[in-house]
């Protein structure tokens, strides 16, 4: 991990980009992020980059057009938008495209020689692309940081395929500079597999926070009216895919478990997948007009008028590394409930103050927490602390200050060299 600074010495070019003022060119550093797919998320955080950071020239990379869920791709041209693969989808196996995405890393590569970044940051490094990006950086003295949203409790591998992640995982992280994570439970990933404390950065997901927050009662009573959503009613709100590792059957059944207890709830189903339908089948008749489906939502300004008509959010995942929509949630002045793995939850659900964490897969613990967080003398108050907690989570772990820390750190690692 650069202990020699080893990323200096190969390429005088990059070492004048980082310390030096080109006063033909407004820009002090050229940042390149090579991403996966576009998103609403990732637009997000690459257009506070350019605002915020204006001395920084920033090319965003993507390598593949379509992300796991069917988000139109709207990607602004202030972000300076690189697309190698058109039609392809990120869910799609490297396994069966090994020689297509070994040869996308080249053609990544090749624009690095045309127009030469002084930072790299890698979205991920689960595929042969961004392991020959990772190397020739290395290779070449480009620094490179190394961005994933894993975290230590969704490491569940064993045996000899936990020993062989263990080496190969390594010895990738090893010709980095350092990594960026999404927050602790990342950082101690990070750690786990030999990344020095001091080369980890926080550079968490966000949402568009003011997007949630800016929702008028003339959009909420819109999205009411769309979905069939009373006035009256209390509502908790699941978001994501319908897909086996969200277990939506355990809020499901912890939902049917409560729902004479608490007749004035309501529950809404954000998102579609594949057990849709049988997810249907388990609602018997009398609750059917309690359970709302939405399908998949494209428009955030819909997803976040829903949050601000519901009160309860709920991702009672299996695996679930970050969790984007825990930071909805809290922006919306949700109470959340989380299973214990989920990594958001580690910074934005604060037992008994905004919400509860539960033991993943555990369907009595999770009808507890339901029953806890829907108590009429106790929905308020956690309701309220959400956004609280929130801020003081944004305080902590900025994404924008942490590619500036990072991009401080190489500069701090210049000097000692010149010095």
């Amino acid at each position: 991990m650069c202990n020699n600074l080893w990323f200096f010495g190969k390429n005088a070019t990059i070492l004048a980009l980082l310390t030096t003022e080109d006063t033909k060119n407004p820009y002090r550093q050229h940042l390149v992020v090579v991403a996966n797919a576009p998103t609403p998320y990732r637009t997000h955080f690459h257009l506070r980059l350019v605002r915020e950071m204006p001395d920084v020239k920033l090319t965003s990379i993507f390598t593949h057009e379509q992300s796991n869920s069917p988000w139109a791709a709207r990607m602004p041209d202030l972000i300076r938008p690189v697309m190698f693969g058109q039609g392809q989808s990120s869910e799609e196996s490297w396994v069966k495209n090994l020689k297509h995405e070994w040869n996308k890393g080249k053609q990544i590569i090749e624009l690095f020689k045309t127009d030469p970044p002084s930072l790299v940051i890698v979205n991920g490094y689960a595929d042969p692309a961004r392991v020959r990006v990772i190397r020739w950086c290395r290779q070449n003295g480009l620094p490179c940081f190394v961005w994933g949203d894993s975290n230590i409790r969704c490491e569940s591998r064993q045996g000899w395929r936990s020993w062989s992640k263990s080496i190969v995982l390594r010895q990738i992280l090893s010709q980095a500079c350092g990594a960026m994570c999404c927050g602790t439970l990342g950082k101690a990933y990070f750690e786990y597999y030999g990344v020095p404390a001091e080369r980890i950065f926080m550079v968490p997901y966000e949402p568009d926070y003011e997007l949630i927050r800016s929702i008028t009662p003339e959009q909420k009573d819109e999205a009411k009216k769309r979905f069939g959503l009373a006035d009256h009613r209390k509502r908790i709100v699941f978001s994501g895919r319908l897909i086996p590792v969200k277990r939506p059957d355990l809020l499901i059944d912890a939902f049917l478990r409560v729902a004479n207890q608490r007749p004035d709830w309501d529950l809404l189903m954000v998102g579609d997948g594949p057990l849709r339908e049988v997810l249907k089948s388990r609602i018997p008749k009398d609750l059917d007009s309690r359970v709302v489906w939405t399908g998949f939502l494209d428009d955030q300004t819909t997803v976040s008028a829903l949050y601000r008509s519901s009160d309860v959010l709920v991702l009672p995942s299996d695996y679930e590394p970050w969790a984007l929509v825990i930071n909805e949630a809290a922006a919306a002045g949700l109470a959340i409930l989380a299973s214990d793995v989920v990594g958001a939850a580690e910074e934005l659900v604060e037992p008994g103050v905004n919400g509860y964490r539960f033991k993943a897969g555990s369907l009595e613990e999770l009808t507890d927490c339901l029953l806890r967080v829907t108590e009429t003398t106790q929905i308020d108050r956690l309701k309220s602390a959400s956004e609280k907690v929130l801020q003081r989570w944004c305080e902590r772990a900025d994404p924008v200050a942490g590619v500036r820390q990072a991009m401080t750190f190489v500069r701090d690692l210049t000097e000692k060299r010149k010095a």
